[in-house]
């Protein structure tokens, strides 16, 4: 009959005290980790080149939101048709808004829920299109 280890410290105390072991083997051996749990998500260190943006996909009026990872060369395109920059819960989003009095004017709004409001009322995806300055000859 084999014998079982049975630490004579509290559970919590024996946990902890292995896990501050391991890590402390870890960066000795060179790998960059964090105890508190604030290191990057396995894919930004895979895929370190990428961008995060909040992806819109779906109709205009009831679209879907979700975060994920492209390549730099195609950020202009989902930019283009509506897409923010940043995870969703903090993307930043261009927009044209439309003000009661019909004035447009481009700014940006902050996160997925104040876009999808913006974009209920009739605001526009993309910066507003600048006035023409008429040439003089």
């Amino acid at each position: 009959m084999e014998r079982v280890f049975r630490p004579r410290i509290g559970h919590a105390l024996f946990v902890a005290a292995i896990a501050a072991v391991v890590l402390a083997g870890l960066a000795i051996a060179g790998v960059a980790v964090s105890p508190t749990g604030t290191s990057t998500p396995a894919a930004e260190q895979q895929y370190h080149k990428r961008i995060t943006i909040c992806h819109r996909s779906g109709k205009k009026k009831r679209s879907k939101y979700r975060t994920i990872r492209i390549p730099p060369r195609a950020l202009r395109g989902h930019l283009r048709h509506g897409d923010g920059r940043g995870a969703c819960s903090r993307a930043i989003f261009t927009i044209c808004h439309k003000s009661k009095k019909g004035k447009k004017r481009t700014m940006k709004a902050r996160g997925w829920k104040a876009h999808r409001k913006h974009m209920r009322h009739g605001d526009g995806y993309r910066a507003c299109a600048k006035k023409k300055k008429k040439q003089r000859r």
